[in-house]
């Protein structure tokens, strides 16, 4: 009994984690159709969303150790530099002037701001750009890493430079790898890239609309289909149990 009380927290930890990096990919998806899915779904439909969004994040992980990104991290972070904010370390023996000069022109978070403002700026409707949500929720995603595995708190209780890297990418690259999947797939659906056709069928198993072609499968949530028109101005929530089925044509 000991025993299991002492997982208890840890176990209530992580459940909450997973629910709200399950709700971070519905928050992704559904809020490009501005809807507010939380009105629309029960407690129990939000950890299955998290589970795609989980094999993308350590998808990643085993990339970046094949392409000698843990080797480039655990060279640098065997290198004891003070502030892990500047891409050069500032000394203490230089000028005032130096200091603020290259504190500012090494500056990883001003730099972060930089990349990502310029982005906003130079990719036209930027907020329904899928490029935009992958360059953008990569940076952050890298940056978060580099900011844990270097933590002076983290780095004193997790010595191993590997689990250290493996825990830090499940904390960082796994919640922006669900918001950022839900956007991006979201995108794919509202830019009509990747269409479903939708269609309702009576008790007689034919189909109700006219024109098959005229209206796109959004997704399920609980007891409910969505879809909309292809242009997006109109979106329509259909409990299932009002109809007999639906048909879903791939385009």
């Amino acid at each position: 009994m000991k025993d299991i009380i002492k997982y208890i927290p840890i176990s209530t930890i992580l459940l909450t984690y997973l629910f709200v990096c399950g709700s971070l990919y519905l928050i992704g998806f559904w809020s490009t159709f501005d809807i507010n899915v939380f009105s629309l779904i029960s407690i129990y439909d939000i950890p299955k969303n998290f589970v795609y969004p989980l094999m993308i994040s350590q998808a990643y992980f085993v990339v970046n150790m094949i392409t000698g990104q843990y080797v480039l991290h655990s060279s640098y972070l065997n290198n004891e530099i003070e502030n892990k904010d500047f891409f050069v370390e500032i000394k203490e023996d230089w000028s005032h002037k130096k200091k603020v000069f290259i504190s500012v022109i090494s500056s990883i978070p001003l730099w972060i701001m930089l990349v990502t403002g310029l982005l906003s700026i130079f990719i036209e409707n930027h907020s329904q750009s899928i490029y935009y949500w992958e360059i953008v929720c990569l940076i952050f995603s890298y940056y978060l890493l580099y900011r844990f595995v270097n933590f002076p708190f983290v780095k004193s209780k997790i010595s191993n430079v590997l689990l250290r890297y493996y825990i830090g990418h499940f904390l960082t690259f796994f919640p922006i790898a669900c918001f950022s999947n839900g956007k991006i797939e979201s995108l794919k659906i509202y830019l009509n890239k990747q269409k479903q056709y939708f269609d309702i069928v009576d008790s007689k198993n034919k189909t109700q609309i006219n024109d098959p072609n005229c209206l796109k499968f959004l997704g399920f949530v609980s007891d409910k289909y969505i879809y909309s028109s292809l242009d997006n101005n109109k979106i329509y929530i259909l409990n299932k149990e009002e109809c007999s089925g639906i048909e879903i044509i791939k385009n």
